[in-house]
């Protein structure tokens, strides 16, 4: 991408640490970068030419602050709770946006993706009505764990894992304080591998970004949270066979011409159940694995829409359908319990490592962890990408040898990492 003019504007929606390097790339290209969320002295605020003190989701005040600054592009990167709010700023100010209402709708609420799979022949997960579960008759035909969630929540946040039918009101209640429709979902719970398929679309053309396993901490039967992904995944050529076709016709269904989306599923037997959608980038910087495969960062074609309305160059960004698989990539999320983190140690160690392409920080010393079972409890991420699996594993060891995170009493306060 060509260096533009200093006097163009880009609002990035959010500061968050997975985000200082998308930033920095904006304003490598002469982009004049400000930044907005309700947090003061967020990482991105702290690298952004401007930055003001207002909700990603207050869409009112973002658009007379980029009337009032006559910013260019607006663009939600990777923040969840950002994705409608990016679509009604852009189309208030008739800026670029690579998605349509309807579609942020559908991508962004499970029971309306979960419509949609089924109309386009796409497996999900078994679900009980609400009736099933507050009735006598209902519970007898419902099979024991369920999950209990928001149907528009995000980072397992309202999520409950019911081994009884005693636990499902409380479930209940936690689901509809985290649902902004106040609409819960439940579901069988399946103790089967997780998955993850990423795709990127460019003019109508429907690239695979990224196919990977997801690992998923468990102590006992409680899940904490996810701990990792490992890129392609064992499953890579079933899903290529039997499902990759589905998913990509469900998007040209949808009418998606531009824009990254995910699905998160299961793998049951020989169905890929898909249980969760976005219309974004993934929080973990998986761009980051993917241009160390590929070339092609992600996250500066966005950038790119944003300003001129366009991804960039099709046939240059052809590379990216299956490109990741060329490598041998994981997304380590190291998981701490709760507590005030005392000292961390090793940091400088496993960023020297040959096979690490990225990382970002969620805590520091002297914060306490505090919500169990969400993405407060993740300490670091890391990206790492190597040309066989022999030399990640290798790394990998070393990485958990390197790292010590040490809570006030002097204990370790790592939960597990996930075996590669």
């Amino acid at each position: 991408m060509a260096k533009d003019c200093i006097s163009k504007k880009l609002l990035v929606l959010g500061g968050v640490a997975q985000l200082c390097g998308v930033i920095e790339g904006a304003q490598q290209y002469g982009y004049y970068v400000i930044v907005v969320d309700n947090i003061e002295g967020s990482p991105g605020k702290k690298i952004a030419d401007e930055s003001h003190l207002i909700s990603i989701t207050d869409v009112n005040a973002i658009v007379d602050l980029c009337r009032q600054r006559d910013v260019d592009g607006v663009m939600n990167y990777c923040i969840d709770p950002a994705q409608k709010p990016y679509q009604r700023i852009c189309q208030e100010l008739n800026l670029p946006c690579y998605g349509t209402k309807l579609q942020f709708d559908i991508l962004s609420n499970k029971d309306m993706f979960k419509e949609i799979c089924v109309e386009y022949g796409v497996d999900v997960v078994p679900e009980y009505q609400i009736d099933d579960m507050f009735s006598e008759e209902g519970l007898s035909g419902v099979q024991f764990p369920v999950v209990v969630k928001p149907a528009d929540g995000r980072a397992s946040k309202g999520l409950t894992i019911c081994l009884r039918k005693e636990d499902i009101t409380v479930a209940y209640e936690k689901a509809l304080d985290y649902s902004i429709r106040k609409v819960v979902k439940f579901e069988q719970y399946l103790r089967c591998p997780e998955l993850c398929a990423k795709y990127f679309v460019c003019d109508g053309e429907i690239f695979l970004t990224a196919f990977s396993d997801t690992h998923t901490c468990y102590i006992g039967n409680d899940r904490v949270y996810i701990h990792g992904k490992s890129y392609p995944s064992k499953y890579y050529d079933l899903f290529k066979s039997t499902a990759d076709e589905k998913l990509r016709n469900l998007i040209r269904g949808i009418g998606i011409k531009n824009g990254p989306l995910s699905f998160t599923g299961f793998i049951d037997g020989d169905k890929f159940r898909f249980f969760d959608p976005s219309f974004r980038m993934g929080g973990g910087q998986e761009w980051a694995t993917i241009e160390a495969a590929t070339k092609i960062n992600i996250a500066d074609c966005l950038t790119r829409f944003a300003m001129t309305g366009t991804m960039g160059d099709v046939d240059v960004l052809r590379v990216l359908d299956h490109g990741f698989s060329n490598k041998f990539s994981i997304t380590v999320q190291v998981l701490v319990k709760l507590g005030r983190i005392a000292k961390i140690k090793g940091i400088d160690d496993v960023m020297a490592l040959d096979s690490v392409v990225g990382y970002h920080m969620s805590h520091f010393e002297g914060d306490c962890v505090v919500n169990a079972s969400t993405s407060d409890q993740v300490l670091l991420r890391v990206m790492m990408v190597a040309e066989c699996p022999e030399a990640l594993k290798n790394d990998y060891v070393k990485f958990q040898e390197s790292l010590v995170v040490l809570g006030d009493d002097g204990e370790s306060m790592l939960l597990p990492y996930f075996a590669y």
